[in-house]
């Protein structure tokens, strides 16, 4: 692990990848995951391979938060190996316990020790966030400029997706107004993106095959109305 003054944390939703984080010292906290009977932790017992394998098996898969606890281990083992903070970078509240979970353990330490950043996005999107971040910790950042380049990255990130069915986000109850689609025709493909840290529509195609073409093809430049934010420590 890296001896950086600052420790950089996140959640296995990230998805970094393989190697980058112990490259860079961060430390992952995994998502709980079950699959039919099976339990165990994201990235370590179960890889999103077996995930996807078991969702075209119908398999139930569900997912759940770290507990406090977890996340406060984390953050005691980064500090007593030298680090004097710790910024926590993790997947949006809106879609996922997992920031409230790190919150609570943060209150167990002195005001600004440990600084949880809500990336309000989930994937590569909140990996480049936590990134950013690391890589201010190696050049030497301290915790206030280690937390703003995770914040200066978010805001400067879009996240855009395509899923073939609704159906997995509607289970999850992660789908806010693409909700409007259940029902529709299935030759509707949605095309997804993540605002203000919520799944969203962006906009509707016909086919699988143009979903994919429109989705490589989209227009990176920030859109007017587009807002990016993240909450900053409260302990």
């Amino acid at each position: 692990m890296s001896t950086a003054a600052v420790a950089v944390v996140t959640d296995s939703t990230s998805y970094l990848p393989v190697g980058m984080a112990g490259e860079l010292g961060v430390r992952v906290v995994p998502l709980h995951v079950a699959i039919g009977a099976r339990s165990g932790t994201e990235g370590i017992a179960f890889t999103s391979a077996d995930v996807t394998a078991a969702l075209r098996s119908h398999v139930p898969v569900t997912t759940s938060r770290p507990s406090p606890a977890e996340f406060a281990a984390v953050y005691h083992a980064a500090l007593d190996a030298g680090a004097q903070n710790v910024v926590s970078v993790h997947v949006s509240a809106t879609l996922s316990g997992t920031w409230e979970s790190a919150q609570l353990a943060a209150q167990d330490f002195g005001y600004g020790v440990v600084r949880v950043v809500d990336s309000r996005s989930a994937g590569m999107a909140l990996g480049f966030a936590v990134l950013a971040a690391a890589r201010a910790a190696v050049a030497g950042a301290g915790a206030a400029e280690v937390q703003d380049a995770a914040v200066s990255t978010v805001d400067r990130t879009r996240a855009l997706f395509y899923v073939d069915t609704l159906e997995y986000l509607r289970r999850g109850g992660r789908i806010g107004s693409a909700a409007a689609l259940l029902g529709t025709s299935l030759s509707v493909k949605p095309l997804l993106h993540v605002e203000d840290g919520r799944i969203v529509l962006l906009e509707k195609v016909r086919t699988s095959s143009k979903a994919l073409a429109r989705l490589f093809s989209a227009d990176t430049r920030r859109r007017p109305g587009w807002r990016r934010g993240c909450r900053r420590p409260t302990s």
